[in-house]
């Protein structure tokens, strides 16, 4: 249960560093938009070389045409699944095929 705190703070706290608005993106996404809002914040993660930081949650968010509340609904579920760990630094590391 602390995990889950200690990620869900971290979430707010890179969330509070962007820029990006609530609203989706107008423009279509990178990531395939037939993929699972998952499967697209995961992509969007891969891309940014396997780290959610507050330097690049804005272009996670919409690259995976992600809303900042898709984003801490997420998060937590990819950690309950253990594809993502708390790195150093306030960031968010994830734990895929692509990123070892």
């Amino acid at each position: 249960m602390l995990r889950n705190f200690v990620l869900a703070g971290l979430v707010l706290s890179l969330l509070s560093a962007c820029t990006v608005p609530m609203s989706r993106p107008a423009a279509p996404s990178a990531v395939a938009a037939t993929a699972s809002p998952k499967d697209r914040l995961v992509a969007a993660i891969e891309f940014n070389d396997c780290v959610l930081t507050a330097e690049n949650v804005g272009a996670v968010m919409a690259r995976a045409n992600l809303t900042q509340a898709d984003l801490t609904a997420l998060t937590p579920q990819l950690q309950a699944e253990g594809r993502v760990e708390v790195a150093g630094s306030g960031a968010i590391r994830l734990l895929s095929e692509n990123c070892i």
